[in-house]
Protein backbone atom coordinates (compact mmCIF):
# COMPACT_ATOMS: atom_id res chain seq x y z
CA UNK A 1 0.00 0.00 0.00
CA UNK A 2 3.17 2.55 0.78
CA UNK A 3 4.44 1.43 -2.40
CA UNK A 4 1.16 2.48 -4.37
CA UNK A 5 1.10 5.76 -2.73
CA UNK A 6 4.18 6.75 -2.68
CA UNK A 7 5.72 5.42 -5.79
CA UNK A 8 3.16 4.24 -8.43
CA UNK A 9 1.90 7.51 -10.92
CA UNK A 10 -2.16 6.62 -9.92
CA UNK A 11 -1.23 7.00 -6.08
CA UNK A 12 0.75 10.16 -6.38
CA UNK A 13 -1.71 11.73 -8.78
CA UNK A 14 -4.73 10.59 -6.32
CA UNK A 15 -2.99 11.98 -3.21
CA UNK A 16 -2.09 15.40 -4.95
CA UNK A 17 -5.48 15.52 -6.59
CA UNK A 18 -7.41 14.84 -2.82
CA UNK A 19 -5.00 17.00 -0.84
CA UNK A 20 -5.49 19.79 -3.53
CA UNK A 21 -9.14 19.01 -3.12
CA UNK A 22 -8.77 19.08 0.81
CA UNK A 23 -7.51 22.30 0.47
CA UNK A 24 -9.79 24.08 -1.85
CA UNK A 25 -13.14 22.78 0.47
CA UNK A 26 -11.53 24.00 3.60
CA UNK A 27 -10.72 27.50 1.89
CA UNK A 28 -13.98 27.71 0.13
CA UNK A 29 -15.98 26.23 3.24
CA UNK A 30 -14.98 29.65 5.21
CA UNK A 31 -15.44 31.82 2.42
CA UNK A 32 -19.37 30.32 1.98
CA UNK A 33 -19.15 30.63 5.97
CA UNK A 34 -18.36 34.00 5.90
CA UNK A 35 -20.59 35.39 3.05
CA UNK A 36 -23.54 32.96 4.15
CA UNK A 37 -23.12 34.91 7.88
CA UNK A 38 -23.67 38.11 6.06
CA UNK A 39 -26.22 37.63 4.12
CA UNK A 40 -28.53 36.08 6.74
CA UNK A 41 -27.50 38.89 8.75
CA UNK A 42 -28.94 41.29 6.13
CA UNK A 43 -32.03 39.38 5.53
CA UNK A 44 -32.93 39.33 9.07
CA UNK A 45 -31.98 42.79 9.43
CA UNK A 46 -34.39 43.54 6.60
CA UNK A 47 -37.30 41.62 7.80
CA UNK A 48 -36.35 42.73 11.43
CA UNK A 49 -36.73 46.46 10.19
CA UNK A 50 -39.49 46.06 8.03
CA UNK A 51 -41.77 44.21 10.97
CA UNK A 52 -40.29 46.88 13.41
CA UNK A 53 -41.46 49.43 10.68
CA UNK A 54 -44.89 48.21 10.50
CA UNK A 55 -45.33 48.24 14.31
CA UNK A 56 -44.29 51.65 15.11
CA UNK A 57 -46.43 52.79 12.44
CA UNK A 58 -49.68 50.67 14.15
CA UNK A 59 -49.01 51.81 17.73
CA UNK A 60 -48.74 55.57 16.17
CA UNK A 61 -52.13 55.67 15.23
CA UNK A 62 -54.15 53.87 17.64
CA UNK A 63 -54.99 54.76 21.30
CA UNK A 64 -52.52 54.02 23.80
CA UNK A 65 -54.55 51.97 25.82
CA UNK A 66 -54.18 49.31 22.87
CA UNK A 67 -50.45 49.13 22.82
CA UNK A 68 -50.24 46.29 25.39
CA UNK A 69 -52.43 44.08 22.97
CA UNK A 70 -51.10 45.08 19.80
CA UNK A 71 -46.99 44.29 21.49
CA UNK A 72 -48.09 40.98 22.78
CA UNK A 73 -49.68 40.14 19.35
CA UNK A 74 -46.32 40.94 18.02
CA UNK A 75 -44.23 39.27 19.96
CA UNK A 76 -42.67 36.56 19.12
CA UNK A 77 -39.98 33.37 20.43
CA UNK A 78 -37.13 35.63 18.57
CA UNK A 79 -38.75 39.21 18.39
CA UNK A 80 -39.89 41.50 21.65
CA UNK A 81 -41.76 44.94 21.61
CA UNK A 82 -42.12 47.16 24.16
CA UNK A 83 -42.42 50.77 25.37
CA UNK A 84 -40.66 52.98 27.24
CA UNK A 85 -40.73 56.73 28.09
CA UNK A 86 -37.07 57.63 27.17
CA UNK A 87 -35.26 57.20 24.20
CA UNK A 88 -31.76 54.91 23.98
CA UNK A 89 -30.12 54.90 26.70
CA UNK A 90 -26.87 53.45 27.99
CA UNK A 91 -26.44 49.92 25.74
CA UNK A 92 -25.10 47.71 28.55
CA UNK A 93 -28.22 48.61 30.51
CA UNK A 94 -30.50 47.67 27.54
CA UNK A 95 -28.90 44.45 26.59
CA UNK A 96 -29.94 43.52 29.65
CA UNK A 97 -33.14 44.59 29.71
CA UNK A 98 -33.91 43.21 26.39
CA UNK A 99 -32.75 39.76 27.37
CA UNK A 100 -35.11 39.32 30.55
CA UNK A 101 -37.82 40.33 28.19
CA UNK A 102 -36.51 37.55 25.97
CA UNK A 103 -36.42 35.16 28.93
CA UNK A 104 -40.12 35.49 29.24
CA UNK A 105 -40.99 33.10 26.73
CA UNK A 106 -39.85 29.60 25.72
CA UNK A 107 -37.97 30.91 22.57
CA UNK A 108 -35.01 30.83 22.35
CA UNK A 109 -33.95 28.84 25.59
CA UNK A 110 -30.49 30.16 24.75
CA UNK A 111 -31.89 33.99 25.65
CA UNK A 112 -30.08 32.93 29.14
CA UNK A 113 -27.02 32.43 27.40
CA UNK A 114 -26.86 35.45 25.90
CA UNK A 115 -23.46 37.41 26.42
CA UNK A 116 -23.54 41.12 26.82
CA UNK A 117 -22.00 42.88 23.89
CA UNK A 118 -20.08 46.04 24.84
CA UNK A 119 -18.95 46.69 21.10
CA UNK A 120 -22.58 48.01 20.62
CA UNK A 121 -23.09 51.00 19.51
CA UNK A 122 -26.41 52.92 18.91
CA UNK A 123 -26.35 54.19 15.20
CA UNK A 124 -29.00 55.46 12.45
CA UNK A 125 -30.45 51.89 10.47
CA UNK A 126 -28.71 51.02 7.75
CA UNK A 127 -30.52 50.92 4.30
CA UNK A 128 -33.82 52.48 3.40
CA UNK A 129 -34.95 54.87 6.38
CA UNK A 130 -38.33 52.92 7.14
CA UNK A 131 -39.28 55.35 9.93
CA UNK A 132 -40.96 58.96 9.76
CA UNK A 133 -38.50 59.94 12.73
CA UNK A 134 -34.90 60.70 12.50
CA UNK A 135 -34.11 60.04 16.03
CA UNK A 136 -34.45 55.93 15.14
CA UNK A 137 -31.17 54.23 16.57
CA UNK A 138 -30.24 50.53 15.74
CA UNK A 139 -27.41 48.65 17.33
CA UNK A 140 -25.83 45.22 15.51
CA UNK A 141 -25.53 42.49 18.38
CA UNK A 142 -23.40 40.13 16.71
CA UNK A 143 -23.08 37.43 19.15
CA UNK A 144 -26.70 37.53 18.99
CA UNK A 145 -27.18 37.03 16.04
CA UNK A 146 -29.55 40.22 16.26
CA UNK A 147 -30.40 43.60 16.26
CA UNK A 148 -31.80 45.96 18.59
CA UNK A 149 -34.40 49.57 18.24
CA UNK A 150 -35.60 52.52 20.03
CA UNK A 151 -38.00 54.04 17.63
CA UNK A 152 -40.33 57.27 19.09
CA UNK A 153 -43.74 56.76 17.81
CA UNK A 154 -46.18 59.48 19.82
CA UNK A 155 -44.71 62.33 22.32
CA UNK A 156 -42.91 61.04 25.10
CA UNK A 157 -43.02 57.50 24.13
CA UNK A 158 -40.82 55.08 22.48
CA UNK A 159 -40.96 51.60 20.80
CA UNK A 160 -38.32 49.20 21.65
CA UNK A 161 -37.45 46.10 19.40
CA UNK A 162 -34.86 43.36 19.78
CA UNK A 163 -34.50 40.66 17.21
CA UNK A 164 -32.05 37.54 18.93
CA UNK A 165 -31.23 34.03 17.59
CA UNK A 166 -28.18 32.59 18.84
CA UNK A 167 -26.41 29.89 17.19
CA UNK A 168 -24.63 29.44 13.91
CA UNK A 169 -26.34 30.64 10.09
CA UNK A 170 -25.27 27.84 8.15
CA UNK A 171 -26.57 24.57 7.09
CA UNK A 172 -25.51 21.64 9.45
CA UNK A 173 -21.48 20.29 9.17
CA UNK A 174 -22.35 16.80 7.69
CA UNK A 175 -23.70 18.29 4.70
CA UNK A 176 -20.12 19.57 4.20
CA UNK A 177 -18.37 16.72 4.97
CA UNK A 178 -21.12 14.77 2.47
CA UNK A 179 -20.01 17.03 -0.50
CA UNK A 180 -16.29 16.85 0.71
CA UNK A 181 -16.75 12.65 0.59
CA UNK A 182 -18.90 12.72 -3.08
CA UNK A 183 -16.26 15.23 -4.75
CA UNK A 184 -13.48 13.20 -3.45
CA UNK A 185 -14.72 10.19 -4.82
CA UNK A 186 -15.74 10.89 -7.92
CA UNK A 187 -12.24 12.79 -8.34
CA UNK A 188 -10.58 9.80 -7.63
CA UNK A 189 -12.52 7.74 -9.80
CA UNK A 190 -11.93 10.33 -13.23
CA UNK A 191 -8.09 10.26 -11.59
CA UNK A 192 -7.49 6.51 -11.97
CA UNK A 193 -9.72 6.72 -15.34
CA UNK A 194 -7.07 9.37 -16.54
CA UNK A 195 -3.70 7.72 -14.59
CA UNK A 196 -4.32 4.50 -16.58
CA UNK A 197 -4.40 6.19 -19.73
CA UNK A 198 -2.02 8.14 -19.56
CA UNK A 199 0.37 4.97 -18.02
CA UNK A 200 -0.64 2.35 -20.44
CA UNK A 201 1.27 3.47 -22.83
CA UNK A 202 3.85 4.23 -20.32
CA UNK A 203 4.09 0.40 -19.38
CA UNK A 204 4.03 -0.58 -22.77
CA UNK A 205 7.40 1.56 -23.82
CA UNK A 206 8.55 -0.10 -20.51
CA UNK A 207 8.01 -3.49 -21.23
CA UNK A 208 9.45 -3.07 -24.99
CA UNK A 209 12.67 -1.06 -23.18
CA UNK A 210 13.06 -3.87 -21.09
CA UNK A 211 12.52 -6.88 -24.16
CA UNK A 212 15.19 -4.70 -26.38
CA UNK A 213 17.89 -4.53 -23.26
CA UNK A 214 17.61 -8.30 -23.62
CA UNK A 215 17.87 -8.34 -27.52
CA UNK A 216 14.39 -9.09 -28.08
CA UNK A 217 12.82 -8.03 -31.75
CA UNK A 218 10.29 -5.73 -30.59
CA UNK A 219 7.95 -4.38 -33.18
CA UNK A 220 7.59 0.01 -33.71
CA UNK A 221 4.93 0.99 -30.41
CA UNK A 222 1.83 2.93 -31.56
CA UNK A 223 2.20 6.27 -31.63
CA UNK A 224 -0.40 7.47 -29.93
CA UNK A 225 -1.80 9.00 -26.54
CA UNK A 226 -1.06 12.49 -25.29
CA UNK A 227 1.76 14.52 -26.76
CA UNK A 228 4.53 14.20 -24.69
CA UNK A 229 3.78 10.45 -24.41
CA UNK A 230 3.74 10.12 -28.33
CA UNK A 231 6.72 12.03 -28.09
CA UNK A 232 8.56 9.75 -26.23
CA UNK A 233 7.49 6.59 -27.96
CA UNK A 234 8.34 8.26 -31.51
CA UNK A 235 11.77 8.97 -30.36
CA UNK A 236 11.93 5.17 -28.55
CA UNK A 237 11.15 3.69 -31.98
CA UNK A 238 13.69 5.57 -33.27
CA UNK A 239 16.13 4.96 -31.00
CA UNK A 240 15.11 0.76 -31.39
CA UNK A 241 15.65 1.53 -35.15
CA UNK A 242 19.01 2.72 -34.77
CA UNK A 243 20.07 0.57 -32.74
CA UNK A 244 19.20 -2.73 -35.24
CA UNK A 245 20.89 -0.76 -37.91
CA UNK A 246 24.13 0.25 -35.73
CA UNK A 247 24.22 -4.09 -34.59
CA UNK A 248 23.66 -5.23 -38.29
CA UNK A 249 26.17 -2.71 -39.57
CA UNK A 250 28.83 -3.97 -37.03
CA UNK A 251 28.04 -7.70 -37.69
CA UNK A 252 28.10 -7.24 -41.12
CA UNK A 253 31.51 -5.55 -40.67
CA UNK A 254 32.73 -8.33 -38.77
CA UNK A 255 31.86 -10.99 -40.91
CA UNK A 256 33.06 -9.36 -44.19
CA UNK A 257 36.37 -8.77 -42.46
CA UNK A 258 36.56 -12.51 -41.03
CA UNK A 259 35.44 -13.76 -44.56
CA UNK A 260 38.16 -11.72 -46.22
CA UNK A 261 40.78 -12.38 -43.97
CA UNK A 262 40.75 -16.02 -44.84
CA UNK A 263 42.03 -15.63 -48.61
CA UNK A 264 45.44 -13.52 -47.39
CA UNK A 265 45.52 -16.33 -44.77
CA UNK A 266 45.43 -19.30 -46.96
CA UNK A 267 47.96 -17.45 -49.95
CA UNK A 268 50.71 -17.05 -46.83
CA UNK A 269 49.79 -20.73 -45.96
CA UNK A 270 50.81 -22.14 -49.23
CA UNK A 271 54.05 -19.45 -49.22
CA UNK A 272 54.87 -20.99 -46.20
CA UNK A 273 55.27 -24.54 -47.34
CA UNK A 274 58.13 -23.09 -49.57
CA UNK A 275 60.15 -22.27 -46.76
CA UNK A 276 63.29 -24.56 -46.72
CA UNK A 277 63.90 -23.96 -43.15
CA UNK A 278 61.56 -26.56 -41.55
CA UNK A 279 61.57 -25.21 -38.14
CA UNK A 280 60.86 -22.11 -39.48
CA UNK A 281 58.34 -23.53 -41.72
CA UNK A 282 56.39 -25.49 -38.73
CA UNK A 283 55.82 -22.31 -36.62
CA UNK A 284 54.96 -19.92 -39.29
CA UNK A 285 52.19 -22.68 -40.57
CA UNK A 286 50.99 -23.21 -37.00
CA UNK A 287 50.48 -20.09 -36.45
CA UNK A 288 48.65 -19.29 -40.00
CA UNK A 289 46.58 -22.23 -39.02
CA UNK A 290 45.73 -20.73 -35.55
CA UNK A 291 44.72 -17.21 -37.40
CA UNK A 292 42.75 -19.17 -39.56
CA UNK A 293 40.99 -20.90 -36.55
CA UNK A 294 40.38 -17.35 -35.23
CA UNK A 295 38.50 -16.08 -38.28
CA UNK A 296 36.36 -19.13 -38.89
CA UNK A 297 35.51 -18.62 -35.36
CA UNK A 298 34.58 -15.18 -35.87
CA UNK A 299 32.63 -15.69 -38.81
CA UNK A 300 30.98 -18.31 -37.12
CA UNK A 301 29.89 -15.70 -34.10
CA UNK A 302 28.95 -13.09 -36.58
CA UNK A 303 26.91 -15.42 -38.63
CA UNK A 304 24.91 -16.50 -35.81
CA UNK A 305 24.45 -13.20 -34.59
CA UNK A 306 23.01 -11.80 -38.01
CA UNK A 307 20.40 -14.32 -37.33
CA UNK A 308 17.07 -13.11 -34.93
CA UNK A 309 15.96 -15.71 -33.23
CA UNK A 310 12.64 -14.88 -31.66
CA UNK A 311 11.84 -15.30 -27.89
CA UNK A 312 9.40 -17.80 -26.65
CA UNK A 313 8.28 -19.87 -23.22
CA UNK A 314 11.10 -22.51 -22.76
CA UNK A 315 11.52 -25.32 -20.07
CA UNK A 316 14.77 -24.83 -18.67
CA UNK A 317 14.99 -28.10 -17.15
CA UNK A 318 14.85 -29.87 -20.28
CA UNK A 319 16.98 -27.35 -22.63
CA UNK A 320 19.67 -28.12 -19.91
CA UNK A 321 18.91 -31.76 -19.59
CA UNK A 322 19.33 -32.38 -23.21
CA UNK A 323 22.25 -30.14 -24.10
CA UNK A 324 23.71 -32.60 -21.41
CA UNK A 325 22.45 -35.95 -22.28
CA UNK A 326 24.05 -34.36 -26.17
CA UNK A 327 27.64 -33.99 -24.79
CA UNK A 328 27.45 -37.32 -22.92
CA UNK A 329 26.51 -39.20 -25.74
CA UNK A 330 29.99 -37.62 -27.59
CA UNK A 331 32.05 -39.24 -24.69
CA UNK A 332 32.41 -35.99 -22.11
CA UNK A 333 32.00 -36.03 -18.60
CA UNK A 334 29.13 -34.07 -17.85
CA UNK A 335 26.76 -34.55 -14.71
CA UNK A 336 22.95 -32.96 -14.91
CA UNK A 337 21.04 -32.68 -11.57
CA UNK A 338 17.61 -32.23 -12.67
CA UNK A 339 15.25 -30.61 -11.44
CA UNK A 340 11.01 -29.14 -11.66
CA UNK A 341 10.14 -27.71 -14.83
CA UNK A 342 10.71 -24.29 -14.96
CA UNK A 343 9.69 -22.31 -17.94
CA UNK A 344 11.38 -19.14 -18.69
CA UNK A 345 11.08 -16.85 -21.53
CA UNK A 346 14.11 -16.67 -23.40
CA UNK A 347 16.00 -17.01 -26.89
CA UNK A 348 16.43 -21.33 -26.48
CA UNK A 349 18.90 -21.72 -29.19
CA UNK A 350 21.25 -18.49 -28.15
CA UNK A 351 21.03 -19.42 -24.67
CA UNK A 352 21.88 -23.15 -25.32
CA UNK A 353 25.04 -21.96 -27.29
CA UNK A 354 25.88 -20.30 -23.96
CA UNK A 355 25.33 -22.87 -21.82
CA UNK A 356 27.42 -25.32 -23.97
CA UNK A 357 30.35 -23.05 -24.37
CA UNK A 358 30.29 -22.71 -20.56
CA UNK A 359 30.14 -26.48 -20.17
CA UNK A 360 32.51 -27.31 -22.64
CA UNK A 361 35.43 -24.89 -20.73
CA UNK A 362 34.73 -27.07 -17.51
CA UNK A 363 35.19 -30.10 -19.21
CA UNK A 364 38.50 -29.79 -21.02
CA UNK A 365 39.95 -28.03 -18.24
CA UNK A 366 38.03 -29.14 -14.89
CA UNK A 367 38.08 -32.99 -16.57
CA UNK A 368 34.41 -33.54 -15.91
CA UNK A 369 31.14 -30.94 -14.99
CA UNK A 370 28.51 -30.74 -12.71
CA UNK A 371 25.41 -28.49 -13.78
CA UNK A 372 22.20 -27.86 -11.74
CA UNK A 373 19.62 -25.41 -11.62
CA UNK A 374 17.47 -23.32 -8.88
CA UNK A 375 14.89 -20.31 -9.36
CA UNK A 376 15.11 -17.31 -6.38
CA UNK A 377 14.02 -14.58 -5.63
CA UNK A 378 16.25 -12.67 -8.17
CA UNK A 379 15.55 -14.83 -11.02
CA UNK A 380 16.92 -18.07 -12.20
CA UNK A 381 20.48 -19.33 -11.50
CA UNK A 382 22.05 -21.86 -12.98
CA UNK A 383 25.49 -23.47 -11.84
CA UNK A 384 28.44 -25.35 -13.47
CA UNK A 385 31.30 -26.80 -11.27
CA UNK A 386 34.18 -28.51 -12.26
CA UNK A 387 37.53 -29.48 -10.36
CA UNK A 388 40.20 -27.56 -12.25
CA UNK A 389 42.55 -25.28 -11.21
CA UNK A 390 40.26 -22.32 -11.32
CA UNK A 391 41.17 -18.64 -12.26
CA UNK A 392 43.15 -15.89 -10.73
CA UNK A 393 40.80 -13.22 -9.46
CA UNK A 394 42.96 -10.56 -11.04
CA UNK A 395 42.42 -12.45 -14.73
CA UNK A 396 38.75 -13.10 -14.48
CA UNK A 397 37.72 -10.05 -16.27
CA UNK A 398 40.25 -10.65 -18.95
CA UNK A 399 39.05 -14.46 -19.56
CA UNK A 400 35.68 -12.49 -20.93
CA UNK A 401 38.06 -10.57 -23.87
CA UNK A 402 37.43 -12.14 -27.13
CA UNK A 403 40.68 -14.46 -28.37
CA UNK A 404 41.84 -14.53 -25.08
CA UNK A 405 43.43 -17.90 -23.15
CA UNK A 406 45.35 -17.64 -19.96
CA UNK A 407 48.70 -19.94 -20.05
CA UNK A 408 48.84 -20.57 -16.56
CA UNK A 409 45.38 -22.26 -16.01
CA UNK A 410 44.32 -23.32 -19.50
CA UNK A 411 46.03 -25.39 -21.17
CA UNK A 412 47.00 -24.24 -25.16
CA UNK A 413 47.14 -27.40 -26.49
CA UNK A 414 43.46 -28.43 -25.81
CA UNK A 415 42.70 -26.01 -28.88
CA UNK A 416 40.25 -23.18 -29.35
CA UNK A 417 40.13 -19.83 -30.38
CA UNK A 418 39.17 -17.84 -27.31
CA UNK A 419 35.53 -16.66 -28.03
CA UNK A 420 33.63 -19.39 -25.79
CA UNK A 421 33.16 -17.14 -22.65
CA UNK A 422 33.05 -14.00 -24.84
CA UNK A 423 29.83 -15.46 -26.68
CA UNK A 424 28.92 -16.93 -23.83
CA UNK A 425 28.57 -13.82 -21.67
CA UNK A 426 27.56 -12.06 -25.15
CA UNK A 427 24.17 -14.12 -24.94
CA UNK A 428 23.72 -13.82 -21.19
CA UNK A 429 23.92 -9.74 -20.94
CA UNK A 430 20.94 -9.72 -24.14
CA UNK A 431 18.74 -11.68 -21.77
CA UNK A 432 19.13 -8.98 -19.01
CA UNK A 433 21.55 -11.75 -16.81
CA UNK A 434 25.16 -11.79 -15.78
CA UNK A 435 27.94 -14.54 -15.56
CA UNK A 436 30.39 -15.12 -12.60
CA UNK A 437 33.33 -16.49 -11.58
CA UNK A 438 33.90 -18.19 -7.90
CA UNK A 439 36.07 -19.96 -6.39
CA UNK A 440 36.60 -23.46 -4.56
CA UNK A 441 37.04 -25.99 -5.01
CA UNK A 442 34.70 -26.67 -7.17
CA UNK A 443 35.80 -23.97 -9.08
CA UNK A 444 31.61 -22.42 -10.04
CA UNK A 445 30.72 -21.10 -13.36
CA UNK A 446 27.34 -18.81 -12.26
CA UNK A 447 24.23 -17.58 -14.50
CA UNK A 448 21.55 -15.76 -13.62
CA UNK A 449 19.19 -14.50 -15.52
CA UNK A 450 16.24 -11.60 -14.26
CA UNK A 451 12.21 -12.68 -14.14
CA UNK A 452 10.37 -11.02 -16.57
Amino acid sequence: MRRFWMRSLTGQWIALTLVALAASQILFYYIYRAEQARTVLELRRDEFLARAAAVARLVDTVDPSLHPEILRATNTGVVRFWMTGTGPGEMLAWQADAGARLLESARPPEASLLPPQPRARWEAPAGENRFASPEARMAVLKDWNGFGLVVPVKEGLWLNAVYAKPGAVSGPPWFHYLSLAIAAVLLTLVSVLLVRRLARPLRRLTDSAERVGRGEEVPPLPEEGADDVRHLTVAFNRMQSRLRRFVEDRTRMVAAISHDLRTPITSMRLRAEFIDDEETRTKMISTLDEMKAMAESTLAFAREEAVTEETRPTDINALLGSLCADLCEIGWKVGFREGERTVWRCRPDALRRAFRNVIENAVRYGGSARVGFAVSAEGLEVMVEDDGPGIPADQRERVFDPFVRLEDSRNRGTGGAGLGLSIARSIIRSHGGEITLEDGPPFRVGVTLPRD
